[in-house]
């Protein structure tokens, strides 16, 4: 039933059931909704926006945010973000406040009192007063917080239902890039223009800070600094860690350039080198979010899979080369960069949107070689005039 296709969900009996509870809830809600007051763009001055996923989703809102500040530049405009990315928007100068909650359905160590999370974020919209409420994901839950909070104008897409409890809702595109499809859903404010993506800054005293304690270990000299990532979210987005391993060995018998490695703690278990070298620096598991923008201006290429780090080396305009598995359409979710180079191996099962390969050989991953990424890396570099 083509009534169903709106809905983003996989199941049919998904569909369905958010299809069912639209209709209940707008039946219920539509005497009400004749008689809402179209949106004064004028009387707007505090506009609250979320964004409680990943990071990658996250950083890919940023010129959205941007448009936003610029079509309201004297509103109040306040962030609800997960604890894990919220530390990287600290000094965005779109953003008066940073508003956290740690939601049990989007965190992956699901720690935390979600219930008094939950609580404590409700009361701290009702006691703002926000004029205007964006779900950016187009998530049921974030558009009930924002109905509960008693924001009186709520703008988001309904993908998964709810619908009825927003007043102004955006053209969902499931073929757009999530950087556009974001700034789309602002259409209904008179948003139309796309601007140009701007870096994450950070203080003086951060960088003074990162430079005295981490920045101490990276490779001095004139050779370019090249981040490998090889870590991801799920294992169905990682690059073999054998074939990171041989691509490393082959950057430093080669001097294409000094290596960092990022990453957390736990991802050292991912990739075990077993040897060491003066032009590899391995700061996994010492880097905080924070750390990364000052780092990444420091460096001159990131290498690594489709993650979160990949998209804040993007918006700080380091050039990427990006191993997109097949998980995810790489036409709607790779980085929003000025330099991207994006290699796969095409396989009929994509997308699978899985946590791990399904059919078990993990083919769009296994059959990227090194010889490609090395050469790939290579060519990039010597088009920036970093290698001979």
């Amino acid at each position: 039933m083509t009534f169903l296709s709106q809905y983003s969900f996989k199941h049919p009996a998904k569909r369905f059931l958010a299809a069912l509870f639209d209709f209940a809830g707008g039946i219920l809600f539509f005497i009400p909704g004749l008689l809402k007051a179209p949106l004064d763009f004028s009387r707007v001055q505090k506009i609250l926006g979320i964004r409680l996923d990943s990071l990658g989703d996250a950083v890919m809102t940023l010129p959205a945010l941007m448009a936003l500040r610029e079509r309201f530049p004297h509103a109040q405009i306040d962030l609800l973000l997960t604890p894990g990315t919220a530390p990287l928007f600290a000094g965005r100068p779109e953003v008066h406040e940073i508003l956290t909650m740690d939601c049990a359905w989007f965190s992956k160590n699901r720690g935390g009192n979600s219930c008094h999370d939950l609580k404590k974020t409700l009361e701290r919209i009702k006691s703002t007063h926000y004029d205007l409420g964006i779900d950016f994901r187009g998530d049921l839950r974030n558009i009930l917080l924002l109905a509960l909070g008693g924001i009186p104008q709520r703008l988001g897409y309904g993908i998964t239902g709810g619908s009825f409890l927003l007043t102004h809702r955006g053209e969902y595109s499931r073929k757009a890039h999530q950087v556009l499809l974001n700034l789309q859903l602002l259409a209904p404010l008179g948003i139309e223009n796309i601007p140009a993506s701007a870096p994450f800054t950070y203080p003086e005293t951060l960088k003074t800070h990162f430079q005295n304690s981490t920045g101490r270990l990276l490779p001095q000299g004139p050779e370019p600094r090249i981040i490998i990532h090889p870590g991801a979210g799920y294992p169905s987005k990682r690059w073999p860690a054998a074939k990171f391993k041989s691509l490393i060995e082959k950057i430093l018998e080669e001097n294409l350039g000094n290596i960092i490695l990022i990453g957390t703690e736990a991802e050292k278990n991912v990739l075990n080198l077993g040897f060491s070298d003066g032009k590899l620096t391995d700061l996994r598991g010492k880097t905080k979010l924070e750390d990364l923008p000052i780092l990444f201006d420091a460096c001159q290429m990131f290498i690594g899979n489709d993650s979160g780090p990949s998209h804040v080396a993007a918006a700080q305009g380091l050039p990427l080369l990006i191993l997109f598995s097949g998980t995810n359409e790489s036409a709607i979710w790779h980085p929003w960069a000025k330099s991207l180079e994006l290699i796969s191996h095409p396989v009929p099962c994509s997308p699978c949107e899985s946590r791990e390969c399904p059919l078990k050989h993990h083919d769009c991953m296994e059959k990227i070689s090194v010889e490609q990424v090395f050469e790939k890396a290579r060519g990039i570099l010597s088009a920036r005039g970093a290698c001979s």
